[in-house]
This record gives structure tokens, C-alpha cells and sequence, in this order.
């Protein structure tokens, strides 16, 4: 038995209809259940209980047995000195209070359904991804939207922790905040951390004076990545190479990047860090005020079409420095990179931003924006849409995601608006 799965029959009062008695015969009657403790302390707070014709109000203590409390050291514990009601599954010894009293032990051995515990106990075996995928299309779409909204809302909070470690930081420029995260999601996983480390060399501040030229806006860039340090063929590279000589002593930058911690090596040539650097300088170079604009825009095109850039000419014929390829082609940031972009990091920071504002007017439209692009496909995605075909936007992976890596992959069903509604049926 579980003391979790007590918890939720108690709180969900999931008991066999009957006249329910103390363990020393007293009648009960469960007025309210309480409201689950998050805290330390009992596992409920806040319930009403009426033991016999006496009304009781206080906390609710859940334990497989009896003699928990004792292995537990609750008795020495203050914080149990308003227990009500010790709640068990099976009773094996009676509990005084810190004053000698006798605490009330209510048993529900035999008074939960067998068919719960064989579910419960099957989803905690099964070896599925998703442990009640037989159950799952079963769940009417009013409940499921409304426990992915949650989840959503859940998402953002939790991948937006770090974000707001940085606003605090830099309270006086959330430009340059967003100047970072966004350097960071150009490198998309595989250069993510070399890119943060680039932006955070290469001050918002410095850039922009020179935003109006692509040539130093790259030259600042790819000098900073530790790119220009060596020799080369082509005039282009030698170009930006002396830019960056110039500007380095003008604004006396110094880097910790090396070329060495760029990874090319695995990857599609489309998504070598020296094309994203490159788009993320003409998405500099093209953009004045990004953040205030990100703020205003009213629909998710908007969006889509300040970030569609496209790398400077040289970049038409070459993937690396002094290396043509062969054959020529516009290196655009492509739907799929700019949603990408948009997804877990433009949106995140927007919310982010709303909360610090206490502005819910745009973290709705940031909710609004997640429902207006295609829903993404991935594994952890089509775990779900297997299951069910009430999927269609990107609120919806992304809360599917948070559905499985913190939910399904641990098992939590009893912390599940879908696991603990399927639990019940």
C-alpha cells in the first residue's frame, strides 16, 4: 500500500458507502477532508470531522499504519499536537497525543474498492511511456484542455526561473536580457552556452552603436566568438578580421571564447554556428528596438516575420571561413528554426516579462501566440497524439511535454489532473 493513494482516496473521499466507525467504535462523519498540506506538518489542514455528536476542526494525518506515527516521531513533533484524526490503512496500535489523550484512528482496509489499488498499482508497473494510454481518450476534452492549460502556465513558470534571475541582475535592461537569451537560443542546444558566452563579451550596448553596418555588427560578433583569430584567403574574412582589430581597442572587449568550443562536427552545415551567428547579425542589423516591438505585436505573424533573416551575401556560398561550398544558397533561418525560436524563447521571456510587469493582459496574448503555431513533433509528442486526436497547437506539445517529463516519466499519477480523474472512474 501507498501512503500517497491514502492521501488522494481520503482527500477525494473514495470510501465504500457504510456507516463509518473510529477503531474504538465511535461513529464519524467526514464534513470536510481538508486541504492537502504542502508544508511540513500533517498531511491535511483545515478539516471538519464529527465524531459521535461533537464537531471537530484540525488537521488530518495519513499513515499505512498505525504505528507510522511512532516510526515517524510525531509525538515529539508540536506541529501534530492538532491532529483530529489519524487516518490508516491498516491500525496496529493505538496513538496518544503529546497530553495523553487517545487520538482517533480511522481504518480504511476495508473500505476502499480493490479495483483502485489494482489500477493504481498497474500504472506504477507498466512499462508504457504513458502508463494509462488505455484510459487516456477516455478523458472528456472540457477536463483535458483545462488540465493542459495548467500545465502550460506550469511550463512557462518553471523554464522561466532563470530568466528572471537575470532580470533581476539587470533590472535597469531588460534589453539587454533578452539580447542574451536570444544569442543563447541561436545556438539551438548543440551552441547554446557559446553563444550566451559570446552575448555576455559583447555588451547591447556596443553593438547597437554600430547596428547600421551588417559588416561591424558581424565583425564584432564573429570576433568575439573567437573566430577571426587566424589567417585568411578570402577578402571578406580579412575585412571583418581588421573591423574587429579596430572596434576591439575602441571599446577594449576581451572574450573567453575560444574556436574550439563551437561544434560543427554532426551537424546539418544549415545549422553550423558560424551561420547562426551570422543571422543573428542581420537580425541585429535589421532590428531597432526589438524587445518593445516583441512586446506589441498583435499576432503571431508579426512574430514570425521579424525573425525571418537571412545571412549576409558571403554566407550564400560558404559555410566556414576560406571554405566555399558547393553549391549557392540564401541561408535563411527557416519556419521551423524561427517557431523553435519563438517557442522556447521569445514567448518564455515575454511571459516572463508580463509577470514582472503584472501584466496579465500579455501573458494572456503570450497564451494566445503558443495557440496560433502548428503544433511541434517530437517523440515525447506523439507519445500523446497516438492517444488522442485533440491536439493542434503548439500550447498544446508544449504542455504535453511537461505532461510527460515531469509527470508520466515519474509516475505522479496522484499529482495528475488526468491520472487523478481515471484513478476515480
Amino acid at each position: 500500500m501507498d501512503e500517497k493513494l491514502l492521501q488522494y482516496i481520503w482527500k477525494y473521499r473514495l470510501l465504500t458507502p457504510t456507516v463509518y466507525k473510529t477503531t474504538d467504535g465511535k461513529v464519524i462523519s467526514i464534513i470536510a477532508s481538508g486541504t492537502e498540506n504542502v508544508n511540513s506538518g500533517p498531511d491535511f489542514v483545515e478539516a471538519k470531522i464529527k465524531i459521535e455528536n461533537t464537531v471537530w476542526v484540525g488537521c488530518i494525518e495519513v499513515h499505512v499504519k498505525s504505528s507510522d506515527w511512532l516510526k515517524h516521531n510525531h509525538g515529539k513533533n508540536d506541529a501534530y499536537a492538532n491532529v483530529i484524526l489519524h487516518v490508516v490503512y491498516q491500525h496496529d496500535t493505538d496513538i496518544v497525543n503529546t497530553d495523553g489523550s487517545l487520538i482517533p484512528t480511522f481504518e480504511l482496509k476495508s473500505l476502499i474498492d480493490n479495483s483502485l489499488i489494482e489500477k493504481y498499482q498497474h500504472y506504477l508497473q507498466s512499462s508504457q511511456a504513458v502508463v494509462c494510454h488505455k484510459s487516456f481518450a477516455e478523458v472528456d476534452s472540457l477536463r483535458l484542455y483545462s488540465w493542459l492549460d495548467r500545465l502550460m502556465i506550469e511550463r512557462l513558470e518553471n523554464r522561466t526561473k532563470d530568466i528572471e534571475n537575470q532580470l533581476k541582475e539587470n533590472i535597469s535592461n531588460k534589453e539587454e536580457v533578452f539580447y542574451h537569451v536570444l544569442a543563447k537560443a541561436f545556438g539551438f542546444k548543440v551552441n547554446a552556452l557559446p553563444m550566451f558566452l559570446l552575448a555576455q563579451s559583447l555588451p547591447l550596448m556596443v553593438i547597437a552603436k554600430h547596428k547600421n553596418s551588417l559588416l561591424q555588427v558581424e565583425a564584432l560578433l564573429f570576433g568575439q566568438a573567437g573566430m577571426l583569430d587566424m589567417d585568411f584567403n578570402d577578402d571578406y574574412p580579412r575585412q571583418l578580421k581588421k573591423e574587429y582589430i579596430f572596434l576591439k581597442r575602441k571599446f577594449n572587449l576581451s572574450t573567453t571564447c575560444t574556436p574550439d568550443i563551437w561544434k560543427f562536427s554532426k551537424m546539418y552545415p544549415g545549422g553550423f554556428p558560424t551561420i547562426r551567428i551570422a543571422q543573428l547579425s542581420a537580425l541585429i542589423h535589421q532590428s531597432s528596438s526589438l524587445l518593445s516591438k516583441v512586446l506589441e505585436v498583435e499576432n503571431i505573424n508579426q512574430l514570425v516575420e521579424m525573425f525571418t533573416v537571412i545571412a549576409s551575401d558571403y554566407w550564400q556560398t560558404h559555410f566556414r571561413f576560406d571554405t566555399p561550398s558547393v553549391k549557392k544558397s540564401a541561408k535563411t533561418l527557416g519556419l521551423s528554426s524561427i517557431y523553435s525560436l519563438i517557442i522556447n524563447t521569445v514567448l518564455p521571456f515575454m511571459f516572463t516579462y508580463a509577470t514582472w510587469q503584472d501584466n496579465q493582459a500579455l501573458k494572456t496574448k503570450v497564451l494566445d501566440f503558443f495557440e496560433q503555431i502548428p503544433m511541434e513533433d517530437n517523440a515525447v509528442v506523439r507519445h500523446f497524439t497516438i492517444l488522442s486526436n485533440d491536439f493542434s497547437n503548439a500550447l498544446h506539445s508544449q504542455a504535453l511535454m511537461e505532461l510527460y517529463n515531469n509527470y508520466c516519466s515519474s509516475k505522479l499519477c496522484l499529482q495528475c489532473g488526468i491520472g487523478i480523474h481515471l484513478l476515480k472512474v
